[in-house]
């Protein structure tokens, strides 16, 4: 069930007259009319009129001098549509009105929603007035408001079959002031499969209620029920404001990234063009830099790198931050573009464990470019150092590779027992380290390697032998550039101490979200039954040709290959799975891939897919909310980063740029005095950055 924490607009009236929706007639007034008195039958003087009834404004009265004037509308409302003559009174606070306080009371409780007070009150007056009697309208009043109390109930107990009994019995709550009731009444007619019944209630409400806001929350209700042939009978509603702009363009919005949202999670093959284009248009006027990264995604995710590029880059310019260099990076690598990766990823190196492993990844697709490219001596010593410094196995490799490239077949066996010396298992590093023993005539470290892997790798225990020779010749020339520069060269000793010392380990998939170095970083990995094999899902495989296993076992795998959009889908797969377990997984890892491509929104629907943990419940809280955050102040949404943070704080200890972000907040917000106090604090733990909103936020306090 969709929860109603929100007003709805109304929708009983469809089951109850078809005609009166097309006609527009108040849900109220759809009730039996009594035939017309024969006039031929009766003498003309017995057609005279019946005198006006009398109209209860006590209600009315009492909530103006509340000083509620969402009762006093929706009061006057309702006295409308019971009595269609009747007009309220110009001055609701006039002098000469003297109000009963017992009747006050009444109508209080009522305003509260304590009907049975309000009952019991009525009775205290009888009892204290025996000649008083309570009006129709306050009886009816009471009556209502009951009946809406059991609707709400019903609802929210999923008892669809009673709200549409209630609805059906109390046709006067069906009106545009009780909003709340006709969306109630919507969610039930589709959950008891009366989708045409819903369309056309949600109809009457764009049709005859005025609120903006409602009749946008309505549209918003129906985008998450109705099909989106049933919704554009809605969408077609629309009324045009002063600027030319329609009323329902969010929604539209909203559902055009929805629809490349479900594209990226393999529940649709591409998303309409008029929704790319509606998307398209409004980053080009909005600059918004969420939208360009999920039109960048979905670029990627259309086998489309160059339209991605170009996305990422506007992205960039927008808001340069690790989510934007993550997915331009990414389009770079799908372009075989590995140099241009490398050296924008590089100032973002470190931010995040991710951004590392792409950094890493970038920088050994550098190193195996074919043919060879000699690297300019700077950027070959700051690959070497960081890919040392993080013990990266495909990195050091590619160096070993690389340096036999250059005829430096010394150079790349270090390379290849440093590699050997972080993972005993990675079998390319033993194939080049056979490869590089063999070019230096080391007959007896070839054999030695061949006996130890020979069990392991057929082109290891082939090497040498005819089988091998093709293989060989390809392999060997590749090397045969001109040496003129080679990487620099870790020394054996190095090699054999790390090698006895560090357990191998292979990289895990892992996400990370911080503001910068000082956040509090979340990092997740694959679950440890899941066995990640990167070099297993780096062709396309369709998902839906996966069982729910395999499809897991490839999201992860894609994970590590630094492809979120593309594992979102086989998560989903993963998703359909019968096993519980399996289905936790899946929804854990579709959030991470969510939060990597900067879409918290869809991290948390993604979240509550499956039950988790509470372990990981805080960690993906944490993440989702931190990127909130960022993205919320990166956009000048000050109030939304703050209230991320606030619910943050409930999950993790908030660091020193997390506090110094909530300070600048408060400071665009001009709440001046809060933000110096949050300023000093931080400043004076020696974090550096928050000096700079200290003595601004002071020279405002001070003008």
């Amino acid at each position: 069930m969709i929860g109603f924490r929100a007003p709805l607009v109304a929708m009983s009236v469809i089951m109850l007259s078809g005609v009166a929706l097309a006609q527009g007639v108040p849900v109220a007034q759809v009730q039996a009319i009594p035939s017309a008195p024969n006039q031929a039958a009766q003498p003309a003087e017995q057609a005279a009129p019946a005198p006006a009834p009398a109209v209860d404004e006590t209600a009315l009265r009492y909530f103006a001098r509340q000083g509620d004037q969402r009762r006093v509308d929706a009061e006057i409302a309702r006295l409308r549509t019971l009595y269609p003559d009747w007009e309220p009174p110009e001055n609701l606070l006039t002098d000469d009105y003297v109000p009963d306080p017992s009747i006050e009371r009444i109508w209080e409780l009522y305003g509260e929603g304590d009907f049975a007070g309000a009952r019991a009150a009525i009775a205290e007056k009888q009892a204290s007035d025996p000649g008083w009697q309570p009006t129709d309208d306050m009886l009816r009043s009471l009556q209502l408001g009951e009946a809406a109390q059991r609707m709400r109930n019903a609802s929210d107990s999923d008892q669809f079959e009673t709200v549409v009994s209630i609805a059906a019995n109390m046709p006067e709550l069906l009106v545009c002031a009780n909003v709340d009731l006709l969306w109630r009444l919507a969610e039930a007619f589709i959950e008891t499969s009366n989708d045409q019944r819903a369309v056309d209630a949600y109809t009457y409400v764009l049709g005859n209620c005025d609120d903006s806001q409602e009749r946008l929350a309505t549209v918003q209700q129906a985008s998450e029920l109705l099909s989106p042939e049933q919704l554009d009978e809605l969408l077609a509603l629309e009324r045009m404001g002063e600027d030319g702009a329609g009323e329902f363009e969010p929604i539209r919005l909203d559902l055009a990234r929805n629809a490349l949202v479900a594209v990226l999670s393999g529940q649709s093959p591409r998303a309409r063009n008029e929704d790319v284009r509606r998307l398209e248009a409004s980053v080009a006027s909005t600059d918004n830099a969420e939208d360009l990264r999920l039109l960048g995604w979905y670029g990627l995710n259309q086998h489309r790198p160059t339209q991605a590029l170009e996305w990422f880059e506007q992205a960039m310019d927008e808001d340069p931050s690790v989510l934007s260099a993550n997915g331009l990076g990414v389009a770079l690598l799908d372009l075989d573009r590995p140099a241009e990766a490398e050296d924008i990823l590089l100032d973002y190196e470190g931010e995040t464990e991710e951004m590392t492993l792409l950094y890493l990844s970038a920088a050994a697709a550098t190193l195996a470019q074919m043919p060879r490219v000699e690297l300019d001596p700077e950027v070959l010593e700051r690959i070497v150092a960081i890919g040392y410094e993080n013990r990266h196995v495909q990195t050091a490799q590619e160096l070993g590779w690389y340096a036999l490239a250059f005829n430096q077949p010394q150079t790349a066996i270090a390379w290849f027992e440093t590699a050997l010396g972080w993972d005993g298992t990675d079998e390319g590093s033993a194939f080049g380290l056979v490869v590089a023993s063999d070019q230096l005539g080391d007959d007896a470290r070839v054999a030695e390697i061949k006996a130890e892997w020979s069990g392991r790798s057929q082109r290891i225990a082939d090497f040498g032998t005819a089988a091998a020779q093709d293989e060989s010749q390809s392999t060997q020339s590749q090397s045969q550039a001109p040496a003129q520069s080679a990487p620099a060269t870790p020394t054996r000793t190095a090699a054999v101490s790390q090698s006895a010392s560090v357990t191998p380990t292979r990289p895990q998939p892992a996400i990370a979200v911080t503001a910068s170095r000082d956040s509090a970083t979340v990092v997740t990995s694959a679950p440890t039954a899941i066995t990640v094999n990167a070099q297993g899902c780096s062709s396309y495989v369709p998902p839906g040709n996966l069982s729910p296993n395999q499809a897991l076992n490839r999201a992860w795998c894609l994970m590590e290959l630094l492809r979120p959009a593309e594992a979102v889908a086989a998560f989903q797969q993963a998703l359909q799975s019968g096993s519980t377990a399996t289905r936790s997984d899946a929804a854990y890892g579709q959030a991470l891939a969510y939060v990597r491509m900067g879409l918290p929104e869809h991290a948390s629907v993604a979240a509550a897919a499956a039950p988790q943990s509470q372990a990981r419940v805080v960690e993906l809280q944490t993440a989702i909310l931190t990127l909130t955050a960022l993205s919320s102040y990166n956009t000048g949404d000050y109030r939304r980063a703050l209230m991320a943070l606030d619910e943050r704080s409930l999950y993790a200890v908030e660091r020193n740029d997390l506090l110094t972000l909530r300070a600048w907040s408060y400071y665009h917000l001009g709440r001046y005095v809060e933000a110096e106090q949050i300023f000093g604090a931080v400043a004076a733990t020696g974090y550096g950055q928050a000096l700079e909103g200290f003595y601004a936020a002071q020279g405002r306090i001070r003008r």
